[in-house]
């Protein structure tokens, strides 16, 4: 009797992962037409705009390799793909941009990477092989965009719509909600805020500093009638006035005092938690502790020393969290933009030498994960000014007093919630990652010297 015909579990799984890269595709709104080839490309993936139905003739050739023999030297962040030379040769001939996804079909798991661009060097094409990464290589419908950046050649000015789907924006802006009504203003003979600093000294040691001059005139948030104010004013002079007043006038004068008295005040409120401003980098950081050692607000670390990767006996330099802002006023209420950002000392006070370059290399890595919008989180909470009532957060902040339980907060500016916007539309965070392996040398020459 003749044998019949068998179709082996490796060719049902070979199907399975054809069928989830199908599945996936149509997730993402492309179109997936298979080429039931029995060796080579297995299918095309062809752009198709989600609002209009309308296709681009922009494709991406795709090889599927599905089973758990594929996934070697696998931990629980990332695994080995070995390469056959035939393969490799065929995937780089042509001139359509081609990717690899592996998968194991009955977990639901695949992960992809541009082959062209991972193997763009002779030395990566030598050894044949390929680190995925589990997070950043996952195939899934949030790539789309990616996938849309390798098929879409920079010279064609295609566009498609996003998928549809709701998403919260949350934006840099927290609200002004509350300032004092009033301030006052007053002619003064002091041109040097130097002379009025060593007079408001005399009478206190840790004068209020929510004042300037500007323009032969003093202006303050505090009644310039009471000592020690009335020391630098002419009082027939002075005038108490509508804080609204100053922050809509047209006048540039104007709008310059009363942001300058906005970041007066910022700094008075930073001060008391910890915070000092650098007027070099132009930003606000985190002081150092007393005995250098690590700092947390809520779970976020704010200020900690690093080890050299060379001598882990000596400390390389010291972390300190950032803060850049700037006051706007869009359609008459004022803002205050928050954008996190990192200062970097040697010894917790004198600046790094290589404070660029670490700069720039955190964040280059921050890219990968979500780690700035937790930042931003934590300042706008700082600024709302809640952590003040912690005594946790107190002992780790506040070494100038330990015997206050809490400070009482600053009454001059206060914050709403970060704004945030509904939108009918997403943006997946993959659609702003780098592409697979792409730009690895120079995140790996800048960590080297972020950790040294």
């Amino acid at each position: 009797m003749a044998k019949r015909k068998q179709i082996g579990m490796s060719e049902i799984t070979g199907e399975k992962g054809i069928a989830l890269i199908h599945r996936i595709v149509l997730q993402m709104g492309f179109a997936w037409n298979p080429t039931n080839m029995d060796a080579g490309i297995d299918g095309y993936i062809e752009l198709r705009d989600s609002e209009t139905g309308e296709v681009s003739n922009c494709i991406l050739q795709v090889q599927s390799k599905a089973g758990d023999s594929y996934f070697l030297s696998e931990d629980e962040n990332s695994f080995v793909f070995q390469c056959k030379n035939r393969d490799l040769e065929y995937w780089l001939a042509g001139n359509a941009p081609v990717i690899l996804v592996v998968s194991r079909p009955d977990k639901d798991e695949a992960y992809w990477i541009s082959v062209k661009d991972y193997f763009s060097s002779p030395s990566a094409r030598k050894n044949r092989r390929i680190t995925f990464d589990k997070k950043n290589d996952r195939f899934e419908r949030d790539c789309r965009h990616r996938l849309m950046r390798l098929a879409i050649p920079k010279n064609n000015g295609l566009y498609l719509s996003s998928l549809p789907q709701e998403e919260t924006i949350t934006s840099n802006l927290l609200p002004l909600v509350s300032i004092p009504e009033r301030y006052f203003k007053s002619k003064t003979k002091f041109r040097d805020p130097i002379q009025v600093w060593e007079i408001l000294r005399d009478s206190d040691s840790d004068p209020d500093g929510e004042w300037l001059l500007h323009n032969g005139f003093i202006y303050c948030f505090h009644d310039l009638t009471f000592e020690p104010w009335r020391n630098f004013c002419e009082p027939e002079n002075t005038d108490n006035l509508r804080t609204t007043d100053l922050s809509n006038s047209e006048r540039p004068s104007d709008r310059h005092a009363f942001v300058k008295l906005l970041n007066l005040c910022l700094t008075q409120l930073l001060y008391r938690q910890g915070i000092r401003y650098s007027k070099l980098k132009e930003l606000y950081y985190f002081k150092a502790s007393t005995d250098l050692t690590a700092r947390k607000v809520g779970s976020k670390t704010v200020f900690k020393g690093y080890t050299s990767k060379k001598n882990e006996s000596r400390i390389a330099y010291y972390r300190h969290q950032a803060l850049e802002v700037q006051f706007l006023q869009i359609e008459s209420k004022w803002y205050l933009e928050l954008t996190p950002s990192y200062y970097f000392t040697h010894d917790g006070f004198k600046l790094s030498k290589y404070y660029e370059e670490r700069l720039s290399g955190i964040k280059l890595l921050e890219r990968q994960n979500k780690t700035h919008l937790s930042h931003l989180i934590m300042w706008s909470k700082i600024l709302q000014q809640s952590y003040l009532s912690s005594a946790k957060q107190q002992s780790l902040q506040f070494e100038d007093d330990p015997t206050e339980d809490t400070i009482k907060p600053y009454s001059f500016l206060q914050f709403g919630p970060l704004v945030t916007f509904e939108v009918d539309f997403g943006i997946s965070d993959s659609s702003w990652l780098p592409l697979p392996a792409k730009d690895n040398e120079e995140v790996n020459s800048r960590q080297k010297r972020l950790f040294d």
